[in-house]
């Protein structure tokens, strides 16, 4: 693993991203609960009020809350900036980030306009507080050119999320009207999956692409110039659709979409090429994820439905590559954290554990054929509805299976500290 120009001694306590990454499982848990309960009409249309509950517990309480604790992590360690009052910032992202996402579900599923204007409120808050800190970390970042400013225009299409989110939110209780509504979610989703998951995966893939799979580098047209076209295509197409220009908005979407594909071909390309020939989950995660979303810039290409292109990127690309990155980087952060307090402490009698040992593989393959059978299935039930409530099923019980992943290495890691901080 190639580990050089880590700044590695910066990294904040391991609790603090931790505790993001524990909850987030379940409310991908939830998510697939949800679809099974409400299969006939969840994929139907993504307009139902069961798809739009499930979506937002997807974006925020899953990804929202990953996204932020891995900010956390990065920043300091790829960058060398770290994130201003991180302790505060951890405990207030969890708790609001969590809590909005819970209340925007309820509000969706009938609790009614002010609940979604609460979810809404207490959900940007959580987003507004890890915004704010992480800001001041990115003017201060140094090390990767290309990495940091894809950081900084993946936050900055955070911010752009938020905002529209809130004003959707307004409009949807009736407080305010918004003309061509419809096109201003799609507006809201494309800053939110291309622009903020989109842009941050390719800013944080640029990195651990290689260190993890011990790849060449990108080639560094793209590293430049992919994520800042991505990110100019997604203003134009914002500007077009303030305009009433839709066929110039769709194309300037599409062209951010391939942009994040020319990334995904790229990535494939790059790991045929890798150095490290061990196959884990992580990696066929990754192919998987790299592959759906080829797949969905395919399908907006031809003009698919919403939904197929919705199924391909969020749960097919955005979760998958979610998903094997936590099996991946929570043994890191695990081994890394004991090492340096064994080095601080002199407890060389002691043996920290190697990478490998905190997750157990077969399981993790496991979570991997779950993930997949659920995407199948999904994509099996916009043909025959009825199948969803197994697809939904199948969901939870991976998401279920990752939750227990991510438990498994934080009581590994829990037990081998004690044992370090034990009298000799």
């Amino acid at each position: 693993m190639k580990t050089a120009g880590l700044s590695l001694e910066q990294a904040p306590p391991i609790g603090l991203p931790l505790r993001l990454f524990l909850t987030a499982p379940l409310f991908l848990v939830a998510a697939g609960l949800l679809l099974a309960a409400e299969a006939d009409v969840l994929l139907v249309s993504r307009w139902t009020p069961a798809a739009l509950a499930a979506t937002h517990l997807v974006a925020v309480g899953f990804l929202g809350q990953v996204m932020a604790g891995a900010l956390l992590q990065i920043l300091p360690v790829l960058v060398g900036a770290p994130v201003p009052g991180v302790r505060l910032v951890a405990t207030l992202a969890h708790l609001f980030l969590s809590a909005g996402a819970a209340l925007l579900a309820w509000g969706f599923l009938g609790g009614g306009g002010w609940m979604l204007v609460a979810g809404g409120l207490v959900s940007a808050l959580g987003f507004a507080v890890l915004l704010g800190p992480l800001a001041v970390a990115l003017t201060r970042a140094r090390g990767a050119t290309e990495t940091v400013w894809a950081l900084r225009l993946a936050a900055a299409s955070l911010a752009t999320t938020v905002v529209l989110g809130l004003i959707l939110v307004v409009a949807l209780v009736g407080s305010v009207r918004l003309a061509a509504l419809p096109a201003w979610v799609d507006v809201h989703l494309a800053w939110g999956l291309l622009g903020w998951v989109g842009v941050l995966v390719l800013g944080v893939g640029y990195q651990v692409v290689p260190m993890f799979h011990v790849t060449p580098e990108y080639p560094r047209l793209l590293r430049r110039w992919l994520a800042p076209l991505v990110a100019g295509a997604l203003v134009v197409g914002t500007l077009l659709t303030a305009w009433g220009a839709m066929p110039g908005a769709r194309s300037a979407f599409l062209i951010a979409v391939a942009g994040l594909a020319l990334f995904a071909l790229s990535t494939l390309v790059l790991l045929q090429r890798r150095e490290r020939v061990r196959v884990d989950a992580t990696l066929l995660h990754w192919v998987a994820a790299m592959l759906s979303l080829a797949a969905a810039a395919v399908a907006a290409a031809f003009g698919a439905s919403a939904v197929l292109i919705g199924v391909l990127g969020l749960l097919g690309a955005a979760l998958g590559l979610t998903a094997g990155m936590l099996l991946k980087i929570v043994p890191f952060l695990g081994w890394f954290h004991l090492q340096h307090r064994q080095i601080a402490l002199g407890r060389f009698d002691l043996r920290v554990p190697h990478m490998r040992s905190f997750l157990p593989e077969t399981w993790a393959r496991v979570q991997l054929v779950l993930h997949l059978l659920a995407l199948g299935l999904v994509l099996g039930a916009l043909a025959e509805p009825r199948m969803g409530w197994v697809a939904g099923l199948v969901l939870a019980l991976a998401a279920l299976t990752l939750e227990l992943l991510l438990v498994v290495a934080a009581v590994r890691y829990r037990r081998v500290a004690q044992r370090l901080t034990s009298v000799p």
